[in-house]
């Protein structure tokens, strides 16, 4: 048996889970990547092409994705190429539950891909969901290795700063008073901090990440968020449901840090960051459920062969389409509709030269138009940092012989939980010159 065969028979679950992700994100839920994973996808772009994050352009959360990201696309700067190595990151994800969970952790998977696939979307909430699973098997199988524990805990906090640092918190409850324990944990915690700190203060980027990422989150938590929705109310039902399950096994150190995964919701509470706690409650779960293994493997091709062809079958009314005239985007599928109006939309903008877009597709077009980005590609509201919009309005009035385009579309959104910064359109819809509009775009001059 050649080496290749036997790899395949000794990991073909794995296989067939890579690949499976690549199959969503490529044709089965081709449809999220015009969302959260087209703007990681920028980031790790930007990365690639020598930019650096809070200083060259706005991302509100620790870079390791991005970074993670930006490796592949050093050799083949593509979104297939952000698609594979995310695929590889929900393998290893996966590898790490099978050996926690065994055949159980089937479930988990289906749980992360039936909710529309927002459970295994490319973005940095996935990564720290990925470190917490890492977490999880060394506390499980190598509750000694402390420096190891504590340097994935410091991946996690560079993964999402805001959830992330709350996974010191069960090392103390767990080992409360074994200070030589603690004190090992924190010194591994401490190594990729200091270096991204280090990275930071090198490149002049250490002020700009305090204002985006923790000043701003002021600004952010005002500006977004759907209190009393469908998904706030039944967040607090499973988190109620996840304090007992950590009640009544306190012993577990596991359950605090799938407990914390609630956070991922806060302020937002939409269906994108749901999937993932959903996810961690069923892990607190899986020892008491008492199923065949081939029900857990049955349950999982079941729910998903119904996601994928349901959703498939609904994508086939819109026409998919490879948008091969895009660079960087050439093996993507697109709805036949907004691709040939995109294409129309870059035509018409590229008759400007170095115009601002207010739009939600601006970080798109930089991307196929191989340029830089800046504070302008992320244009929502609690994503520029303390008092953001106000700073971007004086940005602008400093402004003079520049061309603005205003996505008419994005905001005349009537959607009261829309994130399109309104407010820095108004003034240059109140003081530019109207020149033209089309497409659902309006261009302005700033004398």
């Amino acid at each position: 048996m050649s080496l290749i065969k036997k790899f395949l028979k000794d990991n073909f679950k794995y296989v067939i889970v890579f690949l499976l992700v690549i199959a969503i994100y490529e044709v089965f839920g081709f449809g999220i990547n015009y969302g959260d994973p087209l703007s990681n996808y920028g980031f790790s772009y930007a990365i690639a092409k020598g930019q650096i994050p809070y200083l060259d352009f706005n991302t509100i959360s620790t870079p390791l994705y991005a970074f993670y990201g930006a490796i592949g696309l050093l050799f083949w700067n593509n979104y297939l190429m952000f698609i594979i190595e995310h695929a590889l990151l929900v393998t290893i994800t996966f590898f790490f539950l099978y050996k926690l969970y065994g055949k159980k952790s089937y479930l988990v998977l289906a749980c992360l891909i039936a909710l529309s696939y927002y459970g295994i979307l490319a973005t940095y909430n996935f990564m720290l969901f990925s470190m917490m699973v890492i977490i999880l098997y060394l506390e499980e199988k190598h509750s000694d290795k402390d420096y190891l524990i504590g340097f994935f805990i410091g991946l996690a906090i560079l993964s999402k700063h805001t959830v992330g640092f709350l996974f010191i918190i069960p090392t103390f409850i767990k080992y409360f008073g074994n200070l030589k324990k603690i004190l090992k944990r924190a010194i591994g915690c401490l190594i990729p901090c200091s270096i991204f700190i280090i990275y930071l203060i090198l490149n002049g980027a250490l002020f700009s990440f305090i204002d985006l990422c923790f000043l701003g989150l002021f600004d952010f938590s005002k500006s977004n968020g759907k209190p009393f929705s469908q998904v706030f109310y039944t967040s607090l039902l499973f988190l109620l449901l996840a304090i007992y399950l950590t009640y009544i096994k306190k012993s577990d150190i596991k359950n605090y840090y799938l407990l914390f995964t609630f956070f991922l919701l806060v302020p937002i509470f939409d269906y994108c960051h749901f999937p993932l706690f959903l996810a961690s409650v069923l892990m607190m779960m899986i020892p008491y459920l008492r199923w065949n293994g081939l029900y857990d493997v049955l349950s999982f091709i079941i729910i998903v062969s119904f996601t994928l062809f349901s959703s498939f079958e609904f994508s086939l009314n819109y026409e998919p389409v490879f948008t091969s005239k895009f660079k960087h985007f050439e093996y993507t599928l697109n709805f036949k509709k907004a691709y040939e109006n995109n294409i129309q939309v870059i035509d018409f903008i590229n008759q400007y030269n170095n115009p601002i877009i207010l739009s939600y597709f601006t970080m798109q077009y930089d991307i196929i138009n191989d340029n830089k980005l800046d504070y302008y590609d992320i244009f929502m509201y609690g994503n520029f940092g303390f008092d953001g919009v106000n700073k971007m309005i004086a940005s602008i009035k400093k402004m003079h012989n520049q061309t603005i385009i205003v996505s008419k579309n994005d905001y005349d959104k009537k959607d009261k939980y829309s994130q399109f910064a309104k407010k820095i359109a108004d003034y240059v819809i109140e003081n530019g010159n109207l020149i033209e509009s089309k497409y659902g775009y309006e261009v302005y001059y700033m004398e």
